[in-house]
């Protein structure tokens, strides 16, 4: 057998399933051709084929030609004859067999270096999350802070545009605001010492509350009859009656126990407070010996407990609001333009014990209620340009106390929700507030308990300030974070937005909600007031929309009587009473985040969107200040690990 190669550095011939050693025949480094030669040692066949197996170590070779099949023609090399033959060693028996100890040490060796190696590619794998984590981390930061300057760059710029209208609004309006000066000027010690003015005499002009200041013949009263009557001194008629400092007291202190206490402190803080002296006129509520137009006086406190009925109160203010004659010439007198009435407590509460038992016999706090409803009917039916204007304020205070106690507990809340005593002192401070000094307690229902001892005290602006809507519900969140270099207060910040985005969650679709009437949530329009004590203030307002219900509601009768008219068929019998516009305010609850002026922060929930005509929606209220009490609950608890 010849074989042909073009190139071959060397062959070994491996001899299969022999048990004898074969001849290895080498090929030198360039031959034309290699000839194997087939012996016989020890005098064997091979049965076997041989397997020719070449190394080649350079590159530069030929491939191997084919064979010629005239050659393997010509020359029968008798290989054949090797078919079944063995040659070699058969190396595997000839090893000794492995033990199963150390087949199992030899596993436990390779899981040991498989471990190790999946082990330390975990842990670089580890190493590189956290390297990724603290970069991502450090970005967050970043962003964070270039945020925040963002942000406190943009309120700069705001706050300098609104310095720069406010600077030429007040200049152009300079002439305007010199003359109306006497009108809208607050009394300088109000933030101080918690008083608003000289006296009480507070309204609304053109939307925005306005205070009476310190003037020449200062008014006790509203702040309507304060600008009519400047207006009286400003005509070339005749001038106005001029009036003292004057307080007309209504009072029986057989029926109102307590009431003698209360009104000997009340007449010393009086001539405390003022500079000019305060007239206090006594009368009783029987008989015809209370004067005609109240003597001028601007204010009338009346303690309900000491008239019969709600009629009682109507003859005696039919006789006190009564403008007096012109004598010689002069200007007709004013009577009084606010009335305080001093009622009790459980008035709106005689379903529930104690007052249920006080109420049994007699009926004495339904007859406290009817002159409650008395005086709030006369004050809104008052018809402008016709009759002087009206500002009506009901306290509800408990048992009159002896004394006050020695720790300062005095509790002011709107309508008729505290139990317990008050002291004579505390009540005397109550009503020398809501007479003279508290604009929220003008056309309000506030109920007051506790004691206040001399010398104490009392942020009374803070107390007053829940009449305002009145409030619903006021959470402390606690103080906020802001520092002196700072801009922001953090705290306060996401708070606002907090509550913004939870209020957004009302509108639309109410699934969820637990609310009955649809409702718009816009942004609050109340700024912060040094009054209130507040120097930051954010909200939201939701309003209450229309629905068939409430004011809105028709009897069968009016549905035929509107499809009569739509039809045009028969005649409508036409009423001979005014016709009575209902009103288009539905209510709603505004949510306000305050930033207090001793640093702490708070959440308070008031009404809004209402007047006397408004129909209340107390479910729809209930529900939006119970979610709103467990969201900033929730809040709170979130931010406390923070800050």
């Amino acid at each position: 057998m010849r074989l042909h190669r073009t190139y071959i550095p060397a062959a070994i011939l491996l001899f299969g399933g022999c048990s004898h050693t074969a001849h290895v025949a080498t090929a030198f480094s360039n031959p034309k051709s290699c000839i194997l030669q087939r012996s016989r040692p020890g005098g064997r066949e091979f049965s076997n084929n041989v397997k020719i197996i070449c190394a080649q170590n350079d590159n530069n070779y030929d491939d191997y030609e084919d064979f010629d099949d005239e050659d393997e023609e010509e020359e029968e090399d008798g290989l054949d004859d090797l078919v079944g033959k063995k040659l070699g060693i058969n190396i595997g028996s000839q090893l000794p067999a492995l033990s199963p100890e150390e087949i199992e040490d030899i596993r436990i060796q390779a899981q040991a270096t498989l471990d190790k190696a999946v082990d330390g590619r975990l842990a670089d794998i580890e190493k590189l999350r956290e390297e990724m984590e603290e970069d991502l981390s450090q970005s967050r930061k970043r962003m964070e802070t270039a945020s925040q300057l963002n942000v406190q760059y943009e309120k700069q710029n705001l706050m300098e545009k609104i310095d720069r209208l406010s600077n030429e609004f007040l200049n152009s309006n300079a002439d305007f605001r010199e003359g109306t000066k006497k009108a809208a000027a607050a009394d300088r010690m109000a933030a101080s010492s918690g008083r608003g003015v000289d006296w009480g005499s507070w309204g609304s002009v053109g939307g925005m509350d306005v205070v009476l200041g310190p003037s020449e013949g200062v008014l006790l009263g509203s702040v309507a009859a304060a600008r009519k009557r400047a207006t009286l001194e400003e005509d070339d008629g005749p001038p106005a009656v001029a009036h003292d400092n004057r307080v007309l007291v209504v009072v029986d202190e057989k029926k109102s126990k307590g009431s003698d206490r209360v009104l000997g402190k009340l007449k010393d803080l009086l001539q405390e407070a003022f500079e000019s002296e305060i007239i206090v006129d006594t009368y009783g509520p029987t008989g015809n010996n209370i004067p005609i137009g109240g003597n001028n006086a601007q204010t009338a406190l009346v303690f309900a407990s000491s008239l019969n009925d709600r009629s009682s109160l109507e003859n005696l203010l039919g006789r006190v609001l009564k403008r007096t004659a012109p004598i010689a010439g002069s200007a007709p007198g004013m009577p009084p333009s606010h009335v305080v009435v001093v009622s009790g407590l459980g008035t709106e509460r005689t379903n529930k014990m104690p007052y249920s038992m006080q109420n049994l016999l007699g009926g004495k706090l339904d007859k406290l209620r009817e002159i409650e409803q008395s005086i709030i009917a006369i004050s809104r039916s008052r018809i402008v340009g016709k009759q002087n204007p009206l500002d009506y304020t009901i306290v509800k205070f408990g048992d009159i106390a002896s004394s006050d106690d020695k720790d300062a507990s005095i509790d002011i809340r709107p309508g008729d929700v505290l139990d317990g005593e008050v002291g004579p002192n505390a009540a005397a401070n109550v009503l020398l507030q809501a007479l003279a000094y508290q604009p929220y307690a003008r056309n309000s229902t506030l109920c007051s308990t506790g004691s206040l001892p001399e010398g104490a005290t009392v942020e009374w602006n803070d107390k007053f300030v829940c009449l305002s809507g009145p409030e619903l519900l006021r959470v402390d969140v606690g103080p906020g974070v802001s520092t002196d270099d700072a801009i922001l207060d953090p705290k306060y910040e996401q708070l606002a937005q907090y509550v913004q985005e939870w209020a957004a969650t009302f509108e639309g679709d109410r699934k969820g909600t637990g609310l009955t009437t649809p409702v718009l949530v816009r942004k609050s329009r109340k700024p912060a007031s040094k009054f209130d004590g507040v120097v930051e203030r954010q909200g939201v307002r939701i309003l209450f929309q229309t629905t068939n219900t409430g004011d809105r509601y028709k009897s069968a009768s009016e549905e035929k009587i509107e499809e009569k008219e739509r039809s045009g068929g028969g005649t409508v019998k036409k009423s001979s009473k005014p016709l009575t516009t209902k009103s288009s305010k539905e209510g709603g609850v505004e949510v306000l985040v305050e930033k207090t002026t001793d640093g702490n922060i708070r959440v308070r929930a008031r009404r809004c969107n209402l007047d006397h005509k408004t129909i209340v929606k107390e479910m729809s209220e209930g529900v939006i200040v119970k979610s709103l009490s467990r969201a900033v609950d929730a809040w709170v608890k979130a931010k406390d690990k923070q800050y």
